[in-house]
């Protein structure tokens, strides 16, 4: 608990890409972290006496599932353009500022059409509520997560830059489809 909740940012929920970055917000890696998070909220759950541990621990994990969704619903727009038109400069970002949730990368300057990161958040994102934990407090977010899956609907088919972020096997920056991505 220690080990990931001192790397969380009090702001935006997110996690950071390495320990020792405390600028760049990775989706993927802030999904891992509220997952391991979310694990041990499980896990103190079943103790009678937790001393609050599972209360915290699950309050954390909501606040990075709804800091990536606030990321995201700032370029709402983003996915809308999407739907019409299957390409990297309409991809939702996979990167943000660490306290400020903002674009931390251009599309020239990183590839963010990243699939398997927008399908992992939304099966986390159900198992989480599953499990009783309320994430989603507006109906405007039921809207833009519903979005979210026609987003990955329409995108199982397009080539994309992968879990590894690199695109082809050759790592030549070019996309290609990806089993991680179809979700």
């Amino acid at each position: 608990k220690r080990q990931l909740l001192k790397h969380q940012s009090p702001v935006t929920g997110l996690f950071p890409v390495m320990t020792t970055d405390n600028e760049c917000g990775s989706v993927r890696d802030s999904v891992y972290c509220a997952a391991a998070v979310w694990s041990l909220y499980q896990a103190y759950r079943r103790i009678d006496d937790d001393r609050g541990k599972s209360y915290e621990l699950g309050q954390s994990t909501v606040k990075c599932m709804r800091g990536i969704l606030q990321c995201w619903v700032k370029q709402a727009a983003r996915v809308e353009l999407f739907k019409q038109r299957q390409c990297t400069p309409h991809a939702l970002h996979s990167k943000f500022q660490l306290h400020s949730g903002d674009e931390i990368y251009s599309d020239e300057q990183y590839n963010h059409l990243q699939i398997d990161v927008v399908s992992l958040y939304i099966i986390f994102l159900v198992q989480m509520i599953t499990s009783g934990l309320q994430i989603i407090y507006t109906q405007d977010e039921v809207a833009f997560i519903q979005n979210l899956v026609y987003y990955v609907e329409r995108a199982y088919r397009t080539p994309d830059f992968g879990m590894w972020e690199r695109g082809s096997k050759y790592n030549a920056g070019t996309p290609e489809i990806h089993a991680s991505s179809i979700g």
